[in-house]
């Protein structure tokens, strides 16, 4: 099991050594240096999302990665704050979602362009402010992780980076809405709130907040008491969490393309990802957890009818 400690106990905090710095990232200064330097750390590519639109994607390359993937080990070794769902072991979207059944009203916002907003400058101080780095230890992390001016849409080490850089806001924000009743939850850049009180005046201040920082708030939906609000990929209602009906649809037509798979590669692709959206599902709703065993088991009859059909095929050829 992973251990969580403060923030003050992390090898980061206090570090004022750059030789220290890529030790503790297994390098020596010297070829952390030349690789900072080298203008092509990157492959940079564009993917199809969901919604059919275009994202950039920015992923580093493999000496690089390994780079980024240290530093996001040793950044998930703090402890979180309790409003932060992402990038923390135990945690997730459910834990999310889970946090804000029967609070009341919800309202959800989105941080635009999250990562291509959180800039060099923003993780060079957070580093100087959260971790009270030297100045010069503080640049070469922000140079380490950040591509283009900010930090990379394809880095495991993005996520804690970018909330690091912010954390300051997220911090206040939430000691305020505490204060006054309200939840705050947030998963990598959507922000959710709940509370009986809760109201879009309660945007205004967080709106500000993030808008001195460069950051701007997008995507507002505000629910009330009696109506379920969809919260990172579940269903928040009086009574728990519920599976979108779109994902039991989705499914529900897994089974039929499984039923009428004509090839054992056809069937094990499709297994594979009905298997993944079951065990999903049942992690979000009771009514998920229950039809599993008899779920995973009609998976295993539909692949192996494939499996039967061609040994009984071959032993009648062999005859």
């Amino acid at each position: 099991m992973l251990k969580r400690y403060p923030i003050t106990d992390s090898r980061l905090f206090g570090l004022n050594s750059k030789k220290r710095l890529a030790s503790l990232l297994g390098i020596e200064l010297p070829e952390l240096r030349k690789l900072v330097a080298q203008p092509d750390n990157y492959r940079v590519y564009t993917i199809l999302q969901g919604n059919g639109r275009p994202r950039e994607i920015e992923e580093p390359k493999p000496q690089m990665k390994r780079l980024h993937s240290r530093l996001a080990e040793l950044l998930s070794r703090i402890a979180p704050p309790p409003y932060l769902h992402s990038g923390t072991k135990g945690r997730s979207y459910v834990t999310n979602a889970e946090a804000h059944v029967a609070r009341g009203k919800v309202i959800k916002a989105d941080l635009s362009k999250f990562y291509p907003s959180t800039t060099h400058h923003h993780v060079f101080v957070g580093f100087l402010r959260e971790f009270k780095c030297s100045g010069d230890v503080a640049r070469l992390i922000a140079d380490i992780c950040t591509y283009g001016g900010h930090v990379p849409t394809g880095s495991p080490a993005s996520m804690l980076a970018a909330f690091y850089s912010h954390k300051l806001i997220f911090d206040q924000l939430d000691r305020r809405l505490a204060a006054a009743g309200i939840r705050l939850t947030v998963y990598v850049d959507d922000l959710t709130m709940s509370g009986e009180i809760l109201n879009r005046s309660h945007l205004c201040p967080i709106k500000k907040s993030f808008k001195s920082a460069g950051l701007k708030c997008h995507k507002v939906r505000c629910y009330g008491r009696r109506e379920s609000s969809l919260v990172t990929g579940a269903m928040v209602t009086n009574d728990g969490l519920r599976l979108p009906n779109r994902r039991h649809l989705n499914i529900g037509d897994g089974f039929k393309r499984l039923g009428m798979a004509s090839s054992q590669e056809e069937i094990q692709t499709i297994s594979r990802k009905l298997l993944g959206q079951i065990n999903e599902a049942a992690s979000v709703e009771e009514r998920s957890r229950r039809k599993l065993p008899g779920l995973r088991a009609l998976i295993f009859r539909l692949s192996e009818r494939e499996r039967r059909s061609g040994v009984s095929s071959g032993g009648q050829q062999s005859i």
